[in-house]
């Protein structure tokens, strides 16, 4: 792993713009701070140097974990479920054709059987939020391509379990008609009822 991180190429923030790529050689020479931002080519987003633990003992720099700072506001999280529900949908439409191609037309319950099974549209999407936002990308593919992620108060990934519990937690939103989502208005964090069950946030890519 040392050698993976001697051998990269480095991009560091100088006077609020990115600059690089740089060797690690190149890097000590610019004598870096702890909170100066750097990021290698593989990373998807720059950190303050003293929260990557590996590069933080090839330069000398005291690790520190720092809290989450950047929060993803309901409308773009509204942004990322109204994408998830789509690829529910459309996941769905694929099973309706099937379906159809494979049935008689003039069975009557073809009509039925397609207007019941639209209720696993709720439960796809349930499952695949939660198997991805349980894993090392931390967040379901409406969130990935919207630039955010789900992570516990500290800033690390959730668990499984803790995915599923802040999903089945959404349950509170929709029997409070809403209020359970829209209290996320008034707090910092913007965190909604799920997240204070689970103890999760939803935080964003810094822009630099």
């Amino acid at each position: 792993m040392e050698n993976t991180w001697a051998t990269a190429s480095y991009y560091v923030v100088q006077g609020g713009k990115p600059s690089g790529p740089f060797t690690l050689d190149e890097v000590r020479g610019l004598q870096l701070k702890s909170a100066d931002f750097v990021k290698t080519a593989d990373m998807p987003e720059f950190k303050e140097l003293r929260e990557i633990p590996e590069l933080s003992v090839l330069l000398g720099v005291k690790h520190q974990v720092t809290a989450p700072q950047y929060f993803a506001t309901l409308d773009v999280r509204l942004v990322a479920w109204g994408i998830d529900i789509f690829i529910a949908v459309f996941m769905y439409m694929i099973f309706v054709v099937s379906y159809l191609v494979g049935t008689p037309a003039d069975d009557p319950q073809r009509i039925p059987t397609i207007i019941i099974g639209f209720l696993s549209v709720p439960v796809m999407k349930f499952l695949f939020s939660s198997i991805t936002e349980g894993t090392e990308l931390q967040a379901s593919p409406g969130k990935l391509l919207i630039g955010i992620k789900v992570c516990n108060s500290n800033g690390a990934r959730i668990y499984m379990g803790q995915a599923f519990l802040r999903n089945f937690a959404k349950i509170v939103g929709v029997l409070t008609l809403g209020i359970g989502f829209f209290v996320g208005f008034f707090d910092r964090k913007q965190r909604c009822l799920h997240d204070r069950i689970a103890s999760t946030l939803v935080i964003k890519n810094r822009l630099i």
